[in-house]
């Protein structure tokens, strides 16, 4: 029982047990063909959930009333004529509270016995699903980036430094992807067929939608949403997010904790068309965004200031003349070798 106990705490699976509606139903399903070895964990947590409704006749409240109220009056009767008490051996409260006890007893044995019926009945044909799959990748180094189309149609960007794994053919029921680093997806709508995408920690849901999602930093992921609505899990917890178009969450991994605030636009989908946007940044996040966007690595030699904070915004330039441009603010000399930089700041 232990294993199903996340779901029959979590008030969201809960709900779509209950009462589901389309959007509950189509995150589910992504959540079970994600993780096909919970398959029959959800099983058990949904018959528990609903009461495990057999095909009966539902009793009135009034003859629930008098079975109650016949299993509690024992005084007199002939024990045989009552398979579910026990021999009475105490008077007053204590008699009652055995009589309950055996009541719970027979029902326990009734669950365990529903759970054993429904373990061998389970059915394994969807943990084969993905273990059946020839998985394709795309993948990109430093100072390069990629434009492709899924098999469904969808439109994928990759940054620099980013790789995607797909299946060379979709499943009928989902069309899950994995990414690491940062990608840009434009979701081909398909309403049967829910575009999950599995980036480090968080489960991405779409069905026709435009995204973002970066996670080059495993601590902070962040999911940005242009376009559509798309619904977030973090893999190891029940902590869900839905967000609208312009919204993006961003997830703190250490602490498992998750913040959905507005984005701006250009500075989180720059890249796509060319554009190099530094906001606030420090000498290390510098030096970084230039060695991913160019391909270079970078030297720093001399006494930089302590606090860097540099804003800057360059489309389309090359690497000599972003560095002319910082160099002008920052006071420092460079040069260029190759894919080799030295930056020799003036003591």
């Amino acid at each position: 029982m232990s294993e199903i106990a996340d779901l029959l705490e979590d008030l969201e699976f809960i709900r779509w047990v209950k009462y589901p509606d389309n959007e509950l139903t189509i995150y589910w399903k992504s959540w079970i063909d994600a993780n096909p070895n919970r398959i029959e964990d959800v099983k058990l947590a949904k018959e528990i959930i609903l009461g495990f409704q057999f095909p009966a006749p539902t009793a009135s409240s009034e003859y629930k009333k008098e079975v109650l109220a016949k299993i509690l009056r024992t005084k007199g009767k002939d024990p045989e004529e009552q398979p579910l008490l026990i021999k009475p051996i105490q008077k007053g409260k204590q008699r009652e509270s055995r009589q309950y006890l055996k009541v719970a007893a027979i029902l326990a044995g009734i669950f365990f016995l529903s759970i054993l019926l429904l373990n061998l009945n389970y059915d394994t044909q969807n943990e084969e699903i993905l273990s059946n799959v020839n998985w394709i990748s795309k993948s990109t180094k430093p100072g390069e980036k990629l434009n492709f189309r899924l098999p469904d149609q969808t439109v994928v960007w990759l940054n620099s430094g980013s790789s995607l794994e797909f299946p060379e053919t979709f499943d009928s029921t989902v069309r899950l992807v994995k990414l690491k680093g940062e990608g840009f997806f434009e979701v081909s709508e398909n309403a049967e067929q829910p575009f999950i995408v599995i980036s480090d920690s968080l489960i991405t849901t779409a069905v026709g939608t435009s995204f973002n999602i970066n996670s080059k930093n495993t601590e902070e992921i962040r999911v940005s949403l242009v376009t559509g609505k798309v619904a977030i899990k973090y893999q190891i917890d029940s902590s869900k997010f839905f967000l609208s178009p312009g919204e993006e969450l961003t997830y703190e991994t250490a602490i498992n904790k998750g913040k959905v605030n507005e984005f701006n636009t250009e500075n989180v989908l720059g890249w796509k068309t060319g554009k190099l946007i530094f906001k606030s940044a420090t000498l290390k996040q510098v030096r970084e965004g230039l060695e991913e966007w160019y391909g270079v690595r970078i030297n720093i030699a001399g006494n930089p200031r302590n606090k860097w904070r540099f804003n800057g915004k360059f489309e389309n330039q090359t690497l000599e003349n972003v560095l002319k441009s910082i160099s002008n603010i920052e006071n420092f000399n460079y040069t260029i070798e190759d894919k080799k930089v030295k930056i020799q700041f003036n003591d």
